[in-house]
């Protein structure tokens, strides 16, 4: 089954974006991979023709071929496709009443295989078997230099509808935030208010001056010799080649709403603050438990460990679009669009605090105050713009050394508010995650008909995957006791 590409497609070339080259290269090849979790099997022949006539003429990259031209930059061009070499459909055991651990297991093993450059950079993988959780799963595999997440996201989501009327548009959650207070000082006199008003825009000008160039200066010194401390949840360089494990913990956004009120703060604050007070209580129980670890410097006797002095730092990544949330595959593709389709996107280095808080609500205030402070640095739109400049493999070493002194990536999507449906069969949940890290722990963030979940992806040897993810669900349920017990 071949696939022409149409008229406006048939001279598609371009380069490849800057960091779509630096994550296509010996050093970096890094993937992501989208989960759909379906509630009945899905009829491959139909699926096929979907591919063929939905998700093919909507993007030219998907028709594409990554070459190297003769100054060695990566360009996209224009190619025939077979949609049978990119569609998969497995064959396990028979016999089994569920086949969940088949699937995690073939999951994982896709991140260990790297995708053939010898055609366009996607496959959908089809196993129809029933797990606890679904009757049929469909894996979307696509390399990274075709686009960021939320690129791929904009892809997927215009290859579906909403369950309930396929004529409605979906919806997604909004980013809101508090009203500003506003001082006296602002209500007193017209000259007053325009004073300190320009004070205060004075002032923040030189925080965000400040704040970018001591983050810039954190991340060139990643990018050397500054690492994280040795904990069962950093590996060496190369663990991006060990087989992983996944587990995953879901939590109902109104409970989270009920911590988010009690502290002010957004929901993403309280996700963080989970992470941050579940990796903490995860390493408290891990490192007793016979892990080797590294002698952290101070005072103590080598084989005693304090937590506070402990360095673990979490990758946030963070789109560098002009506006956030999500938009359409077609808006995407304008040219000069505010939310261009590509890879837009940097790194934000996020601290994770160590030291014991009494309140578990505590690292949600911790969390928020962080990101508040990220929020005043521009850090990482001047590191995204500055790699561009020193060629793919430089950049890809910048990458990678930063990946590996850190400990953890945290990726957060936003998904539709309402069941959506592919191809007529509803997705009963979806996540993803990303395969070619040089790291032992990713954790993937989305948001979905009203839940939001958590997924832990870790190397195998390294990192509990359940373990952990029983600790994030426990330290949940602790902020949602307190935050309701005080609103009493």
């Amino acid at each position: 089954m071949e696939f022409n590409l149409e008229d406006k497609f048939i001279n598609y070339t371009e380069p490849v974006s800057p960091l779509g080259q630096t994550f296509s290269t010996s050093l970096l090849s890094v993937c992501v991979q989208a989960i759909f979790e379906l509630e009945r099997p899905m009829d491959v022949c139909s699926a096929k023709k979907a591919i063929r006539d939905i998700l093919l003429p909507s993007n030219p990259r998907f028709c594409c071929l990554m070459t190297e031209d003769t100054n060695g930059v990566l360009r996209w061009e224009k190619t025939e496709v077979n949609v049978d070499d990119h569609v998969i459909v497995p064959e396990f055991r028979a016999g089994q009443n569920d086949y969940d651990e088949f699937v995690n297991d073939y999951i994982c093993n896709i991140h260990l295989t790297p995708l053939q450059k010898c055609r366009p950079l996607w496959e959908f993988h089809f196993l129809n078997y029933n797990t606890s959780n679904a009757r049929a799963t469909l894996i979307i595999n696509m390399h990274h230099s075709l686009g960021d997440g939320t690129s791929l996201m904009a892809l997927v989501f215009g290859c579906v509808t909403r369950a309930d009327n396929p004529n409605l548009r979906l919806t997604f959650p909004s980013s809101t935030s508090l009203p500003k207070k506003t001082s006296s000082l602002y209500c007193s006199w017209a000259f007053s208010e325009f004073f300190y008003g320009m004070l205060h825009r004075l002032f923040m000008l030189v925080l965000v001056m400040l704040y970018t160039v001591s983050d810039f200066i954190v991340s060139l010194l990643r990018m050397g010799w500054m690492e994280d401390s040795k904990t069962p949840i950093r590996g060496p360089p190369g663990v991006e080649l060990l087989p992983k494990v996944m587990s995953s913990v879901i939590f109902p956004i109104e409970e989270i709403r009920k911590i988010k009120d009690s502290v002010g703060g957004t929901v993403n604050d309280v996700v963080m603050g989970i992470i941050f007070y579940g990796l903490q209580q995860y390493l408290k129980n891990a490192l007793p438990l016979g892990y080797k670890i590294a002698p952290v410097e101070h005072k103590a006797a080598p084989n005693e460990l304090k937590m506070s002095n402990l360095r673990v730092t979490g990758l946030v990544t963070m789109n560098t679009r002009a506006i956030s949330g999500q938009k359409s595959i077609e808006e995407m593709l304008k040219p000069n669009s505010e939310t261009p389709w590509g890879n837009r996107f940097g790194l934000l280095q996020i601290p994770i605090p160590m030291t014991d808080m009494k309140n578990p609500v505590d690292y949600v205030r911790k969390a928020k105050q962080i990101i508040d402070r990220k929020k005043l640095s521009v850090e990482v739109f001047v590191t995204s713009r500055l790699l561009g400049f020193v060629g793919r493999q430089a950049s890809a070493a910048c990458f990678y050394k930063t990946l590996a002194n850190t400990t953890l990536v945290i990726s957060n999507m936003v998904g539709p508010k309402e069941k959506v449906a592919m191809n007529r069969i509803p997705i009963k949940s979806f996540y993803f995650s990303i395969s070619g890290l040089p790291q032992t722990l990713l954790l993937t963030v989305v948001s979905y008909m009203g839940s939001v979940r958590i997924e832990v992806i870790g190397a195998k040897g390294y990192v509990d995957s359940e373990t952990l993810a029983k600790h994030f669900g426990e330290s949940f349920e602790e902020m949602r006791d307190i935050s309701i017990a005080r609103r009493r």
